[in-house]
């Protein structure tokens, strides 16, 4: 009995002078700043190291990385290891959210032992991921034509609202379908050569612009797909079709042209405010058999021998000069953001005043697209200074509340719209 009363009282004393000892311990300590951290969708996160006194020498204080988040998935972390320099007391590393879209997530760090030092209270740190939103992703258009260079655009939104017009950059990712004809940087290029669609600060869609660079029969599709994953999902129109024409000439548009239909008024109605007479003698009768030829040679030429309706008002036999083609928003047909390639042409001659009684002929230029793989022409006057409608709004738009008119005051929301079939 006093045997084992003495084996045990031994067995009370060593345990008593272990405890001493490490009570006593003048190793210096090393703990995380806190055990338990949060990583916000999409803030950085400053984890620390702490150490119970200044360091006298370089100390590398390794950890380990463990948890059921995924690194380089969910989160990037800075390093992989604390570096003390002497005279330090504390050590930062920066967690930074990545495509942290999966929840009940979180990253767990372990410190290892360091020679010299004793881990202490916080030598584990648990940090749990809050997710970020998903954006769904639609193309603005689900075909496009490409003459020169257009901008494909693609609407963001998160939970049903629309994302645009935030101070941060969004980068959407996008491929090209391996069922595309047209070869890329032979047929067209992807200005800045880059796979994204870029959202820029304050800006409404994601945009790249492609550029025309050689017309092939048979290579002439570009379809561009989202890259769904992550931060995106697909929406109404995850792939957009690129149609490689390359640019409308003068000599697609020769030939006779017949029966304009006026498809803008409507569109005006809605636009003119504050002058309810405005809208009364818009030019509405045009014929079924009016119509207008193109002839190209040595000058082209525009005659108009056979129009006996409104558009008789404006149109004169003149000659024509080609200037260009350039993206356009059409505000009475499209959403904003949405633009299509139009040609300007000028005429020689035309009465700008769009009367009877009152003539102001000049120099004018129309914008004209052709629709319908080539069998309707859209002529659109923008040129034109009314005498017998939209004088209100004419005046107010040549005499705004501020700054200077624009060089075409009725081009966007008052255009005269007109499409002609073709005369096979």
């Amino acid at each position: 009995m006093r045997k084992i009363l003495f084996v045990f009282s031994l067995l009370i004393g060593l345990s008593l002078m272990s405890a001493c000892s490490d009570d006593d311990n003048s190793d210096p300590k090393l703990s995380f700043g806190r055990s338990i951290y949060i990583l916000k969708a999409a803030e950085p996160l400053a984890v620390e190291l702490m150490v119970s006194e200044p360091v006298t020498e370089e100390v590398r204080v390794p950890f380990s990385i463990d948890g059921t988040a995924v690194l380089d998935e969910d989160y990037t972390i800075s390093a992989n290891e604390f570096i003390l320099h002497p005279g330090d007391v504390i050590d930062t590393i920066w967690v930074t959210p990545k495509e942290n879209v999966i929840g009940q997530r979180e990253i767990r760090l372990s410190l290892q032992e360091v020679p010299n030092y004793r881990l202490w209270n916080n030598r584990w740190a648990i940090i749990p991921v809050e997710t970020k939103d998903i954006f769904t992703c639609s193309f603005s258009q689900t075909t496009m034509d490409l003459k020169s260079e257009i901008v494909v655009s693609m609407g963001l939104t998160v939970k049903g609202v629309d994302y645009m017009y935030k101070r941060d950059e969004v980068r959407v990712p996008f491929e090209i379908d391996p069922a595309s004809t047209a070869v890329e940087g032979e047929h067209y290029e992807i200005v800045g050569g880059g796979r994204e669609l870029v959202l820029g600060i304050m800006k409404a869609t994601a945009d790249v612009t492609i550029r025309f660079l050689k017309k092939e029969a048979g290579k002439d599709k570009v379809i561009i797909r989202l890259v769904e994953g992550g931060l995106f999902e697909g929406g109404t129109n995850a792939s957009v079709t690129v149609n490689v024409n390359g640019p409308t000439l003068y000599e697609d548009f020769v030939g006779t042209w017949v029966s304009p239909t006026f498809i803008s008024g409507d569109f005006i109605k809605g636009m003119v405010w504050g002058h309810p007479t405005d809208c009364d003698n818009l030019p509405v009768n045009n014929l079924s058999t009016d119509k207008i030829v193109f002839a190209a040679g040595a000058t082209n030429t525009l005659n108009v021998d056979g129009v006996q309706g409104d558009l008789a008002r404006y149109l004169r036999n003149c000659e024509v000069v080609y200037v260009g083609e350039a993206p356009e928003q059409l505000w009475d047909q499209d959403a904003y953001g949405v633009k299509r390639d139009v040609v300007t042409l000028e005429l020689s001659k035309a009465n700008v005043n769009y009367s009877v009684t009152s003539i102001t002929e000049r120099k004018a230029i129309v914008l004209v697209r052709l629709l319908s793989k080539g069998n309707v022409l859209e002529f659109r006057v923008i040129d034109y200074e009314p005498t017998d409608f939209l004088t209100g709004t004419y005046y107010d738009e040549t005499h705004p509340s501020y700054g200077e008119p624009k060089e075409y005051p009725m081009r966007e929301l008052y255009p005269l719209v007109f499409r002609f079939t073709k005369v096979e």
